[in-house]
């Protein structure tokens, strides 16, 4: 009987068709691909698509409910909080059962906002700030002022009683000396700290090997590497010791592979279409972002139907075979011990 599920997976693998080991854990929902930061990372701000209907969103968090929670969901975007509905999402989510998250750059966290954010049940707040220092994270955000609204973002939230307060930060040449002072800092007043390794540019979903050529943001030079990987084993020391880092020793080390050798397959398995499942802000039903989407929100295929679909299992062997570093993002690392 235990041998039957391995040889259904080897027929399966023949075939190019993948199973997942069960529902997803976590949902990614993104509310709106609008943004106001032209940030040297991310070209999503340049997208003009309008937002769907909130009642679109509401039925998509009705239809998850008794089928996923209470797995995690994590309201994204562009910047959600250009939604003036985006409480009221979270708050049906977490009334429907979900563990509740949402990503910010803080521009738009507000005294009453915060308070609506918590009320709401949110357990964690994202909050992007790419470095310690305010020059360092204007520059990456791509506007003056980006690191004092964080700054505040991160008073107002942790004041208003949201009970994870996480600083989010994108790793890179221009920041990694700086990973030292933001460990303190998070250190010092409860919160905590994740990173993600510079990738391709976020909102363009052609994917492009040589992204990292033109990046400016990219160590192309060996004094420059050095220290993004000393900004990693820093990292991953912090973690290894219990402070205050959210990703695992294993992903933080693979990073270092991927600054030196961003061309190369690392090996990692990714865990898109396996254990986590996207809506983009189209409402189309994605594994990952760069390939093509599995169906749509407004389908009459019922989700869970969907999740097992032959277009499903092929697109997830696709997953399984990729050689692309992208594996290496929080949303896609198959998180180890650490």
């Amino acid at each position: 009987m235990t041998q039957a599920p391995a040889m259904l997976d080897r027929l399966l693998d023949r075939a190019r068709l993948r199973r997942a080991p069960g529902r997803p854990a976590q949902v990614h929902v993104s509310v709106t691909d609008r943004c106001f930061l032209p940030c040297r990372h991310c070209d999503i701000w340049k997208n003009e698509d309008p937002d769907l209907p909130g009642a679109a969103w509401e039925d998509l968090i009705d239809r998850l409910g008794p089928w996923l929670a209470p797995a995690g969901m994590n309201f994204v975007g562009g910047e959600p909080l250009l939604r003036k509905d985006l409480e009221s999402l979270m708050a049906r989510a977490v009334q429907r059962g979900f563990t509740v998250s949402f990503n910010t750059n803080g521009w738009l966290v507000t005294d009453k906002r915060a308070r609506a954010i918590a009320q709401a049940g949110v357990r964690t707040a994202y909050v992007s700030m790419d470095g310690f220092e305010k020059a360092t994270v204007d520059h990456s955000r791509g506007r003056a002022g980006s690191w004092d609204k964080a700054m505040a973002a991160l008073d107002r939230l942790q004041g208003a009683g949201v009970p994870q307060v996480v600083v989010a930060t994108i790793l890179h040449a221009g920041n990694a000396a700086e990973i030292e002072a933001l460990l303190a800092f998070v250190r010092s007043r409860g919160l905590q700290l994740v990173v993600q390794p510079l990738y391709q540019n976020f909102g363009n979903n052609v994917y492009d090997p040589d992204w990292w050529r033109g990046s400016e943001l990219f160590p192309h030079d060996p004094a420059a590497l050095s220290a993004v990987e000393a900004a990693l084993d820093r990292l991953s020391t912090e973690r290894l010791r219990g402070g205050p880092v959210q990703n695992a020793a294993e992903q933080l080390q693979a990073m270092k592979a991927h600054f030196s050798q961003p061309g190369v397959d690392n090996r990692h398995i990714c865990r898109a279409g396996h254990s986590d499942l996207s809506f983009d802000p189209q409402g189309r039903v994605r594994l990952c972002y760069f390939l093509e989407p599995v169906g749509t929100i407004f389908d009459p295929t019922p989700l869970p139907v969907m999740w097992d679909a032959v277009t499903t299992l092929r697109r997830r062997w696709e997953v399984s075979r990729c050689g692309r570093a992208c594996n290496l993002l929080n949303c896609n690392f198959e998180r180890g011990e650490g």
